[in-house]
């Protein structure tokens, strides 16, 4: 009965050993060489952006960004490219020409019609810019010259 009983094990050995990695080749599909999932990478810190921090944070917006809606006239409409254009005079007598969504500083210009230029507006003092309300203007002519 032990020799009936010896070559099984042995047989079964025989098949385990075969199937175990590295015994045998195994073909791979892709040419990319394998990572190894568990080895850590040491990745360098490269700050981009160097500042004080101790200095108070700067508002860098653009000097027409600073205008309020109350200050501001619409003059017209052009389109050019396929885009359209409000034409924007503001207190300080500068004119210039601005897409939708063009923010200044308490308002967002939304729709740029043949008639008139709608704008989201909000509270001066707030950094919520979900609750707004909707103010369209008017194109103002100028006089003319007499």
């Amino acid at each position: 009965m032990t020799r009936r009983t010896l070559p099984i094990p042995l047989i079964f050995c025989s098949v385990l050993l075969a199937q175990a990695p590295g015994s045998v080749p195994v073909p791979t599909t892709s040419a990319a060489p394998v990572e190894d999932v568990g080895v850590i990478k040491a990745t360098p810190y490269k700050p981009t952006i160097l500042r004080d921090p101790f200095s108070a944070p700067r508002d860098e917006r653009p000097v027409d960004a600073q205008d309020i809606l109350d200050d501001i006239a619409v003059k017209g409409m052009i389109r050019k490219d396929g885009k359209n254009f409000a034409i924007i005079s503001d207190s300080r007598g500068n004119v210039r020409w601005l897409p939708v969504g063009h923010r200044f500083r308490d308002a967002e210009i939304t729709a740029i019609s043949d008639k008139s230029v709608s704008f989201h507006q909000w509270e001066l003092n707030t950094t919520n810019r979900s609750v707004f309300r909707t103010v369209t203007k008017t194109f103002k002519r100028e006089e003319g010259k007499r």
